[in-house]
């Protein structure tokens, strides 16, 4: 047992809004709220913005088209998605969207995105918004049900930061952790991977092979020679440059765990190996690969789901095969049902062509305290409901309709679970959400 000393920490910062996580919901969050005239703090662990989108190298925006029935590719997100979606296709560091089996998706480059998040942030209107990297929340201080401070540590020491409304934007529920609010992880938690890049790839060659891929890869994993069924190969859109998605990390025959820390750094390690010898099965098998050399591996393992917030309303797989329509909609999702299970294999249950379903508040509300809110892959859901609505659309739709929350309760001074839900409604169509 280590016990440590009582300890009183200075408040650097009084805020309206603290948004704990700069990923794709937690960049919506501080961006909105800071448009909207709020006195904003963002805290991210990492030394850039954008989480998963840009230190995991996914690679697509999914989530944010859908198909008709008809068959064309249609935006299905507004606001600052859409905003995203628009100005990286305008820079060139975007494509599409492109059809993807029964859906669609906007292939990007990750180093455009990071380039944007932080224009965005660093040009923020208002009050200010104000962003801390390397800076990791260790401890939250609550009071009658509602957090009143929080401990963030940093390389220049501990500070204490204080707001009137918070978002944990982690992906892992580290502040609702952290504040005692009902979380979990997952029975049949999805295994991560670790994407990579492939430059000098002759893509003249590599096309035909990419339709193929597929069955060469099945083959394989037959074989024993690779860790998953399925896969992707993602053409940046930069010349010869290919984002791969063919890894899948297990450990003791299921999945790694990456809210567990030493799971998580297994997770990473064998992530990397695992890349290498990706490649260098590229290089023997796929027709313009040979002369290809791998740039570089994600900068961090590709966690698909890990530890969320027991919440008012848990979303369900049937919600979103149905279609549903919730009365606290806050914008609308498509993305199948996509579980990676054991294996080697990718489950799709897919919605109907021109289908969607709402994203309900009350998935973004944990339970026990009065001034969170959640966004992002915290959210409360079933496994199902989850595989749908982990995706980056609506994810960033969380995080703009949590900042709207947000400066309802201020001005209102009322708990999160209180504010009058069309009233927020109103408030996201105003910015172009589509309900």
């Amino acid at each position: 047992m280590l016990r440590l000393p009582a300890e009183e920490i200075p408040v650097r910062e009084e805020l309206d809004l603290l948004v704990v996580g700069g990923g794709s919901a937690g960049v919506a969050a501080a961006v909105t709220g800071a448009r909207l005239g709020l006195r904003v703090g963002l805290v991210e662990s990492m030394p850039f913005l954008g989480g998963m989108s840009t230190g995991g190298a996914v690679g697509t925006y999914c989530g944010f088209y859908t198909k008709e029935r008809d068959g064309s590719l249609v935006p299905l997100v507004g606001g600052f998605p859409l905003e995203m979606a628009e100005t990286l296709a305008k820079r060139g560091y975007a494509y599409g969207p492109i059809p993807f089996k029964e859906t669609a998706a906007l292939p990007y480059v990750p180093w455009g995105v990071k380039q944007l998040l932080e224009e965005l942030v660093r040009e923020a209107p208002g009050p200010g918004l104000r962003v801390w990297l390397h800076a990791l929340v260790t401890h939250a201080v609550v009071d009658g049900g509602a957090i009143r401070g929080v401990a963030v540590e940093t390389r220049s020491g501990r500070m204490a930061l204080q707001a009137r409304v918070y978002v944990d934007a982690s992906g892992d529920a580290m502040l609702a952790r952290a504040a005692g609010a009902p979380t979990r992880v997952g029975d049949e938690i999805q295994y991560p991977s670790m994407m990579f890049t492939m430059q000098h790839v002759d893509l003249g060659r590599a096309g035909p092979a990419f339709r193929t891929l597929p069955e060469l890869l099945a083959t394989h994993y037959d074989r024993g020679e690779l860790p998953r069924r399925g896969g992707n190969l993602i053409p940046t859109g930069r010349p010869g440059e290919v984002l791969v998605a063919m890894s899948r990390l297990a450990l003791h025959d299921r999945p790694v765990d990456g809210s567990d820390a030493e799971e998580l750094t297994y997770g990473e390690l064998e992530g990397r190996a695992q890349a290498g010898r990706l490649a260098e099965f590229l290089k023997r098998h796929v027709p313009g690969f040979e002369e290809a050399f791998l740039s570089d591996s994600a900068f961090r393992l590709g966690v698909r789901e890990g530890r969320r917030i027991e919440g008012v309303y848990a979303l369900t797989g049937d919600d979103v095969l149905s279609g549903r329509n919730f009365e606290d909609g806050i914008g609308r999702a498509a993305w199948p049902i996509e579980r990676h299970i054991p294996g080697g294999e990718t489950l799709w249950r897919f919605l109907e062509p021109g289908q969607w379903y709402t994203l309900p508040y009350r998935m973004l509300l944990p339970r026990g305290l009065s001034n969170l809110l959640v966004a992002g892959r915290c959210l409360s859901a079933d496994a199902d409901g989850f595989a749908s609505a982990r995706v980056i659309g609506p994810c960033m739709l969380e995080g703009q309709a949590v900042a709207v929350a947000a400066q309802q309760v201020l001005a209102s001074d009322v708990p999160c679970a209180d504010i009058d839900v069309e009233r927020l409604r109103a408030g996201l169509t105003a910015l172009g959400v589509p309900l």
